[in-house]
């Protein structure tokens, strides 16, 4: 940008788009120049958010930001020296293949999630790969350990983020062992609705994922995953913009779908409240 009214202006556009910006906005003319049009600085919900002035600038000066196309890995080499990362955009995944070839995907990582590999043990569970075109910062696990150390509200902000991985993975280890494949979508599209950015529209959700990619995610096959969405917009229930948009014109029926309830079950019921929510918490 040429100058600073320019610079505001497109953090204002990105914000507008993407997430409100926090309080901290009175410190952006001192930020360094990448932070400033980068999600982890602008959204308040974010770590770099809560870090003063030279805490951000040493982070900055020992990190590094990187552009990753889709279908790149990120590979053993590469994280053990940046075994940190801080999904600034995109769609990451953890994905294990079996010996016969077969894929699975065992975890999304989207915008605002830190993933944290220090531990070399954790990196055999599967490999990193980008979904879409992914924007991460790897950050320095020197600073990042000190920092977390010393800051106590980025310390409860990382605890809350490991903390939402950790129920993430135990509610999808519970989707797929018991719900039907109506039941995952729809527990899927809740999920999706919760790590929305919150100037989003609540009842308009994005699926940030190919149908392939949530279909392996899923356990199900992407025909079944079409079926599916086509079911929920016969019933009235979702309608489809385009294959990465829809809006949930029915949640109540939507949830009961989620825990456990046949459609025709959930249409009938969906004027009704009474019924226990777990892993579909809006």
């Amino acid at each position: 940008m040429s100058n600073d009214s320019g610079l505001l202006a497109y953090i204002d556009e990105r914000a507008s788009n993407r997430s409100p910006i926090g309080p901290h906005l009175t410190m952006l003319h001192d930020a360094p120049e990448q932070c400033k049009v980068c999600a982890f600085y602008y959204d308040s919900g974010n770590f770099c958010a809560k870090l003063n002035l030279s805490e951000l600038h040493d982070l900055h000066d020992h990190s590094q930001l990187e552009t990753i196309k889709r279908g790149t890995q990120i590979w053993d080499h590469v994280l053990d020296d940046w075994p940190i990362l801080a999904i600034e955009s995109g769609v990451m995944s953890l994905q294990q293949i079996l010996s016969d070839g077969r894929k699975t995907i065992a975890s999304f990582f989207m915008r605002g999630d830190i993933i944290d590999l220090r531990n070399a043990a954790n990196r055999k569970l599967g490999a990193l790969v980008a979904l879409s075109e992914v924007t991460v910062c790897r950050l320095s696990p020197e600073k990042f350990e000190r920092i977390v150390n010393a800051n106590e509200d980025a310390r409860i902000l990382i605890w809350e983020n490991l903390r939402d991985q950790t129920f993430r993975a135990i509610a999808h280890s519970s989707d797929l062992a018991k719900k039907s494949s109506r039941e995952k979508l729809a527990a899927f599209i809740f999920e999706c609705q919760r790590r929305s950015p919150s100037s989003h529209r609540c009842d308009v959700v994005e699926i940030p994922v190919r149908r392939r990619d949530l279909a392996e995610y899923l356990g199900m096959q992407p025909e079944t995953i079409s079926r599916c969405f086509k079911d929920f917009e016969k019933r009235g229930i979702i309608g489809v913009s385009d294959l990465s948009t829809i809006r949930i014109l029915d949640a109540p029926a939507l949830r009961q779908i989620a825990n456990g309830a046949r459609p025709e079950e959930a249409r009938r019921s969906s004027g009704h409240n009474a019924y226990n929510i777990l892993t579909t918490s809006a």
